[in-house]
């Protein structure tokens, strides 16, 4: 009897073993899974930013232009108003 009993608790520590090792096996592959599942989202996310981040460097561009338009548009006008006053000054210089 007592073969019996040890051949009986070989096997059940064999299966407890085995049904260790399976579920580790899923667990691990769980994590894996997970972890595609994150990296997929966190790639898309980094998408959605490098996009929103060409917009705003477009906006930018856009706005910096319109800046030097009205720049060149103020400048002009400074100009046109010193030659408005130094004829001013020729015409009358007491002024």
């Amino acid at each position: 009897m007592s073969t019996a009993l040890i051949i009986v608790l070989a096997i059940v520590v064999i299966a407890l073993i085995a049904l260790m090792a399976m579920s580790m096996t899923r667990k691990r592959e769980q994590r894996r899974r997970q972890g595609r599942v994150e990296a997929r989202a966190r790639d898309a996310e980094a998408g959605h930013r490098f996009e929103r981040a060409e917009e705003l460097e477009d906006e930018a561009r856009r706005i910096q232009a319109e800046a030097d338009r009205r720049a060149d548009a103020a400048r002009a006008e400074r100009s046109a108003a010193e030659e408005h006053a130094e004829r001013a000054r020729e015409v009358d210089p007491d002024r």
